[in-house]
């Protein structure tokens, strides 16, 4: 696996200073690359958010789908910065929906929550957790933990969306596009749609691992 630069260079400087093994400085140059680009990745995704308009529908989306993407898990990109990219565009345009989705009549709005919250849970249900090859969940146990957290999660999130203030009405917007978001990663249309995102060609990633 190939990193960027700045990355081997942190992860060879703390192997000196601790005197660690070459696999353990691999190690290191994952954990800083991982680091590097979440950290970048959030910063992008909340100043679009700001400059459109919708910080804080953006900052809503975000925490939303965290908070599943580590109950449920869900189709992601294989590439870091192909994630970082989906990320970055992704949340600030979901908020955007949202402030458009506030703006309709309430029935709608009251219509389009409740289809979210339905979807949201037959797709937990179904589906939830979502493991990957990579980090398959082996424990039974664990999985029937996670999803009961992921159904968890669902609670809380649809009781915010029922009784938030009506002043409040973009958050409960982003809140009902984020977890209709969840439950698309979770199916295989979302898994298709990754692998998609993975088999496009970017040139600029190419040299970011060089």
């Amino acid at each position: 696996m190939s990193y960027s630069s700045f990355s081997k260079n942190c992860a060879s400087y703390l192997a000196k200073k601790k005197g660690v093994t070459a696999d353990q400085e691999m190690i290191l140059a994952y954990a800083v690359d991982v680091l590097v680009i979440n950290t970048a990745n959030l910063l992008a995704t909340l100043l679009l958010g700001w400059i459109l308009g919708v910080f804080y529908g953006t900052v809503a989306s975000v925490i939303t789908v965290a908070a599943f993407r580590h109950t449920s898990g869900g189709a992601h990109s294989k590439s870091p910065w192909r994630c970082a990219v989906v990320t970055i565009l992704l949340f600030p345009l979901m908020a955007k929906l949202g402030q458009y989705i506030a703006s309709l009549d309430h029935i709608y709005m009251t219509v389009f929550s409740l289809f979210s919250i339905l979807v949201c849970v037959i797709c937990i249900i179904l589906w939830a957790p979502d493991d990957t090859p990579s980090a398959p969940i082996i424990s039974s146990r664990r999985r029937k933990i996670l999803k009961y957290l992921s159904l968890l999660n669902v609670a809380i999130i649809s009781t915010i969306i029922i009784f938030i203030d009506s002043n409040y009405a973009i958050i409960k917007g982003c809140l009902s596009l984020s977890i209709l978001w969840v439950s698309f990663i979770l199916s295989k249309p979302g898994h298709n749609l990754m692998s998609i995102i993975d088999k496009i060609n970017l040139s600029g990633e190419r040299r970011c691992k060089d």
